[in-house]
């Protein structure tokens, strides 16, 4: 017996519960990866301090910090600063990210 939809309208129903639910989680992400950022410019954390704090288990916040790292990396790359949690925002409901810098005399210097 298959458990897939049995008609046009079931699927619409599944497809539109499972874009929600994704939804859900992606913003909880971005939640989620903002307040770590808050959090690594005040303090100093390791990931479990981190996890503890957040209440969430300590391979999610692994994974959190080695996508920060990554974009971390990418700002140092391209700037020659260090990033903080100004400099880094979503956009499009946590589906996407982009980092800003300050722009002084011409020369970009955060």
């Amino acid at each position: 017996m298959s458990s897939g939809p049995k008609n046009f309208n079931e699927a619409c129903l599944r497809a539109a519960g499972r874009r929600a639910y994704n939804a859900r989680r992606r913003l909880a992400r971005a939640a989620r990866i903002s307040r770590i950022l808050a959090l690594q410019d005040r303090y100093e954390l390791t990931g479990r301090e981190l996890a503890a704090r957040l209440r969430v288990h300590e391979g999610t916040i692994s994974r959190d910090l080695k996508f920060i790292e990554g974009v971390r990396a990418g700002y140092r790359r391209s700037t020659g600063c260090e990033m903080t949690a100004r400099s880094f925002r979503w956009v499009e409901g946590g589906r996407g990210w982009e980092t800003t810098f300050e722009i002084r005399d011409g020369k970009r210097v955060k």
